[in-house]
């Protein structure tokens, strides 16, 4: 991917709209457009609207629309920079990238190509590259708020605030190493400044696992014998009639999703077939899809009947293995005894009672309640973060043994994983798994 190339890409999405982007990007980005913009001076001001009419390279008019210009270093992607506007037609959008093209010396842009210019050009690190795809993708106005801190540098700083102390100290613990008659009692210091660096890291990595769900849209799986009431109470969340509801056990054989949001956050709510030791043969797939729901979910809602027995709820809550399980009795509009789980909500689908108290607890378990979340962190910043703080983790036990040539090691590999989030030490191969996500002309 040459850095030099002139590139173009049409930046808006692919239908019919008010309005349409064509974006061209690189050294002859210029010289490229001027032949389709007749009322464009042949150097035209930066930053200047340029009202025109936008033809073929025979002169035909195709539109008429606004020519922008933003000059090298002083734009999206830090190169000279033209964006032609038009009307938003995906045909006459293709006709005037054809013409475009017809340069020889432009190419069509590849997936994400304008933001790794931005970034290979140092218009931005890493993490506001990613919060530009996460606003592109947000499904929740808490997903839109992250990205948009994100890009303002909010990920960016967090991570410098512990990324800079950590080299800091592994500097001075490699001088305390090239001289060793000065190297007595360095272990001492360098624990306390261990301490609180996972201490910071620890922190940071668990507002990026807040931010990584916002940004994905966490998965509440409903789940629970047959005749629990989990279609009713799905409907009631999902606000329509989106399952079937009947008397007769087993009506639900196959999973169905509904999109929530619950205090601006993302949800994907599923409704399951339930449990029963004997189901016929068909109903047994629904279950087995049940299972497999609740392996993927990040919170399993278990609705148990106001008969169960403790017995049966632990059973069912086995269900969920490892996933976090948030008990509900249901049918609390039939409840004629206290609920089977004294911890679990008493809720009724068919009347709405205990629906919003649902909702609230909903929210807290899965989005922290209240409040946004820092930053919209992709799932592999949390990696990286995790393997940071593996590092740290190691390094402060290799300093309780003395071994300052482990901690400095360790304290290499934290600043090296830490880098990656900002770009500094990202691999090439990092970079194209990042940005290939990217959508052409974005």
């Amino acid at each position: 991917m040459e850095p030099s190339a002139t590139i173009c890409a049409i930046a808006t999405a692919p239908a019919a709209g008010g309005i349409g982007v064509l974006r061209i990007s690189g050294p002859l980005a210029t010289a490229a457009s001027l032949p389709l913009a007749p009322r464009v001076p042949s150097t035209p001001e930066a930053r200047r609207a340029y009202f025109t009419e936008l033809t073929d390279r025979r002169g035909a008019v195709l539109d008429e629309g606004l020519f922008l210009f933003f000059a090298a270093p002083n734009s999206y992607t830090g190169e000279d920079v033209v964006e032609l506007q038009t009307h938003g037609g995906p045909r006459l959008l293709s006709l005037l990238l054809h013409e475009v093209l017809a340069d020889g010396r432009v190419r069509l842009a590849e997936a994400g190509e304008f933001s790794r210019q931005a970034f290979l050009n140092g218009r931005m690190d890493l993490t506001r590259a990613e919060a530009v795809a996460a606003l592109v993708s947000a499904e929740s106005e808490a997903a839109v708020r992250a990205a948009a801190s994100q890009l303002s540098g909010s990920l960016a700083d967090r991570v410098l605030e512990v990324r800079s102390p950590l080299v800091d100290l592994r500097a001075d613990l490699e001088g305390a190493l090239a001289f060793p008659d000065e190297a007595e009692g360095a272990e001492a210091g360098a624990r306390e400044r261990l301490s609180s660096l996972s201490g910071a890291l620890a922190a940071l990595l668990a507002d990026a696992r807040r931010g990584a769900l916002v940004r994905r849209t966490a998965r509440a799986v409903l789940y629970g014998p047959v005749n629990a009431g989990k279609s009713t109470l799905f409907n009631r969340l999902a606000g329509e009639e989106r399952a079937l509801v009947d008397p007769e056990p087993g009506t639900t054989r196959d999973l169905v999703e509904a999109r929530l949001e619950l205090c601006g956050y993302g949800l994907a709510l599923v409704d399951t077939a339930g449990l029963r030791p004997a189901p016929g043969r068909v109903e047994a797939l629904g279950i087995e899809k049940a299972r497999r729901a609740l392996a993927s979910a990040d919170l399993a809602v278990l609705l148990a009947p106001p008969e169960a027995t403790q017995a049966e709820v632990e059973g069912w809550r086995r269900e969920a293995g490892e996933v976090p399980v948030l008990v509900v009795c249901s049918k609390a509009d039939l409840a004629r005894a206290a609920p089977a789980d004294p911890r679990g909500l008493a809720v009724s689908g068919a009347t709405g009672s205990g629906v919003e108290e649902l909702r609230g607890e909903l929210a807290r378990r899965l989005c922290g309640g209240a409040g946004a979340a820092s930053f919209a962190a992709s799932e592999w910043m949390v990696d990286a973060l995790q393997r940071a703080a593996g590092s740290l983790d190691r390094a402060e036990r290799a300093a309780e043994l003395s071994t300052l040539e482990v901690v400095a090691g360790e304290l290499g590999l934290a600043a090296e994983a830490l880098g990656q989030i900002t770009g500094e030490t990202a691999p090439e191969e990092l970079l194209d798994a990042i940005f290939r996500r990217f959508c052409v002309g974005k």
